[in-house]
């Protein structure tokens, strides 16, 4: 564990690092992150959520590996989400913690959502792009946990934007502080997109989100269920507050540093 910390530094610092981080091709980054001696990065693509309708579990094995999903459609047509949400069944035993409602409300709005981008992208480029989606619940080995929390930062760097499911105490959690730290900080894409549990998708009335300024807040400064993710995440909270790879973003200061984003 602390060994792969250590690379995680080591390689969140290289220039080559830098330089990968500034184009939508992710591939070097997500080689890079699995070179690291921990877990390989998974993502599950957009039919597979809209083939079940709900967040699968890591146990199903329902995700792809991130090279291989994206290398089946090519770099150029595919885009990587990663899923910043508040776990809506949160327990401290984690094997009966669930991310999602009872009645998948979430899952719901993520397939909404993926018809949204698919039609913008669309309108916009005129291709339909292959949407990956990283999230933590089927994303990460939940009998793993340990392995996969110090490859966070690298694992959303790989991914090249970022979804926010935001509830009524999002930006009250640490973790939901701490992923749009590590974006502002890490990501290709300069915004988020945020969208909320009953969002839907209209082909008649499409329309492009409300463009507001959202707060990099402190992580540390946040709720969790656990107070030990504190201290876990206290490591990755201290990196990215000195970390600089894009030139055209301030170093963040906490409480005055705001990101782009488009509420849908």
């Amino acid at each position: 564990m602390e060994d792969l910390w250590e690379n995680v530094k080591k390689l969140l610092k290289n220039k080559d690092f830098a330089d990968y981080a500034k184009d939508f091709d992710r591939r070097p980054l997500i080689e890079l992150a699995n070179n690291m001696n921990g877990p390989r990065m998974k993502l599950i693509h957009w039919s597979t959520l809209a083939e079940i309708q709900r967040i699968p579990h890591s146990k199903e094995n329902l995700t792809v590996d991130a090279l291989e999903g994206i290398n089946k459609y090519g770099a150029e047509i595919c885009e990587i989400f990663m899923v910043s949400h508040r776990w809506l069944r949160p327990r401290l035993n984690s094997s009966d913690s669930h991310p999602d409602s009872i009645d998948n409300e979430k899952a719901k709005a993520i397939n909404e959502f993926s018809k949204w981008r698919q039609e913008w992208v669309k309108l916009n480029h005129d291709i339909v792009p292959e949407i990956f989606y990283w999230i933590d619940f089927c994303c990460i080995d939940q009998y793993d946990l340990e392995s996969a929390i110090p490859l966070l930062p690298v694992w959303v760097a790989c991914c090249e934007r970022f979804l926010r499911i935001e509830t009524p105490d999002y930006s009250e959690r640490a973790w939901c502080r701490l992923e749009p730290l590590l974006s502002y900080v890490f990501q290709f894409a300069n915004h988020h997109t945020i969208i909320h549990s009953d969002f839907k998708y209209s082909s008649t009335n499409f329309h492009y989100g409300k463009k507001i300024r959202a707060l990099i807040l402190d992580p540390m400064d946040g709720k969790s269920t656990d107070q030990a993710d504190l201290e876990r995440i206290k490591p990755i909270v201290d990196l990215a507050k000195n970390i600089q790879i894009k030139n055209n973003r301030e170093k963040v200061n906490f409480g005055l540093t705001t990101i782009k984003c488009f509420q849908l």
